[in-house]
């Protein structure tokens, strides 16, 4: 009888931890982990989540495999995924991709032709907001923008965006032909970069844009209606939506000089460090991708964190149910570019907040900046790190 009781015992204690998942995700959003308090629910499985900042996020999986606790699972943006040389991540076979889940997506994935995550919310693109109450319809061009700064009321910015980060840069970048990224290799010392670096400094220069102004001022200057435009991404639709009521519009980005701002396109993925995929939680973690692939859950995405779901169906309800606006934010995709999913872009983005920085400041010239950047692009990638 003893040894009946101490083998249900064991059985217990080995089903609880074999259904126990450890996730690591990188996304701030309030909601996030409530989403996965939700699948938890619907799956039977335990599901011990926890934020990691991005800068940490390469030590985390470094120490992995060397932790008593190890990461089954992470939820990173796809260009994450170039640190696959240090997370030995699992390839996803094909039969883990839904059918329902958008194909184009599953590109931002692939790192030298594999496929090593699994898309579940797509977009992180940026849109223009303007409130109508400023601003009485869409513009087309860049120039249209800046011809309205005489219209506003003193107290109203013209447009703002999170100056500093280099994300909101690559629109600019794309307008004048150039890219961060050509053929694998790092594309920092380029004409194109140099007429960037030029024009969106002088924006600050001709006072259309505060370069002082962060994330959390233009974000708090637009919802206060103290700003006309800002530039943000789709998540944060909802916030205005509250803010500014029928006031807020939102389009795509204008042209810059009749050619296109291209905003990076991107995914937040699934991926699994260590190849867990193929280890002995396997199992669990099979289930739980499929879920999250799942119509139920995709549709959380857009109702609890206001992001876009990879899965077609949902997309095509939500298409139908939230009207206009969503449409804008879906359709807007189509003008996007992927970002690159490399260790390459992981140094690069650092290197070009680097040189954006001194530029500014007016250390060094456009083509002084050009040349430093792709030095130290170059040497950071021969010694495997940003120096």
């Amino acid at each position: 009888m003893q040894q009946v009781v101490w083998g249900l015992l064991l059985f217990a204690v080995f089903n609880s931890h074999a259904k126990t998942i450890n996730l690591a995700h990188t996304v701030k959003h309030e909601n996030f982990s409530q989403l996965f308090g939700k699948l938890a629910e619907q799956s039977g499985l335990t599901i011990h989540s926890v934020l990691v900042d991005q800068k940490a996020l390469k030590v985390r999986l470094v120490q992995n495999a060397h932790t008593s606790n190890m990461t089954d699972v992470i939820i990173v943006p796809a260009d994450h995924l170039g640190l696959s040389e240090y997370a030995n991540f699992s390839e996803i076979p094909t039969s883990l991709i839904a059918q329902t889940t958008d194909k184009r997506t599953l590109d931002t994935a692939r790192v030298s032709g594999k496929l090593i995550g699994i898309p579940i919310i797509q977009g992180n693109h940026l849109l223009l907001f303007y409130n109508s109450k400023f601003i009485k319809s869409p513009v087309t061009d860049w120039q249209d923008i800046e011809k309205l700064k005489p219209t506003l009321p003193s107290h109203v910015k013209l447009i703002t965006w999170s100056f500093m980060e280099m994300y909101w840069f690559i629109p600019f970048l794309s307008a004048f032909e150039g890219n961060l990224i050509a053929d694998g290799q790092a594309q920092l010392n380029t004409p194109s970069m140099h007429d960037a670096l030029r024009f969106v400094w002088g924006l600050n220069a001709r006072d259309i844009v505060d370069s002082q102004c962060d994330y959390a001022c233009s974000h708090q200057a637009f919802q206060q209606q103290q700003a006309a435009f800002i530039v943000n991404g789709a998540w944060a639709l909802n916030t205005y939506q509250q803010a500014l009521g029928e006031n807020l519009s939102v389009q795509s980005l204008p042209s810059l000089n009749g050619r296109v701002m291209q905003p990076y396109y991107s995914t937040f993925v699934l991926a699994f460090p260590n190849d867990s995929l193929n280890g002995p939680n396997k199992d669990n973690l099979r289930k739980f991708a499929k879920l999250a692939q799942e119509a139920s859950f995709q549709r959380l995405i857009w109702q609890e964190i206001s992001d876009i779901p990879v899965n077609i169906e949902v997309l095509e309800h939500l298409k139908n149910e939230q009207g206009t606006v969503f449409g804008t934010l879906v359709d807007a995709l189509k003008e996007t570019k992927p970002m690159p999913s490399t260790a390459t872009m992981i140094i690069v983005w650092e290197v070009l907040n680097k040189g954006f920085s001194r530029f500014g400041s007016g250390a060094l010239t456009a083509e002084q900046t050009g040349q430093f950047m792709q030095g130290l692009a170059e040497r950071s990638i021969a010694n495997d790190g940003v120096q």
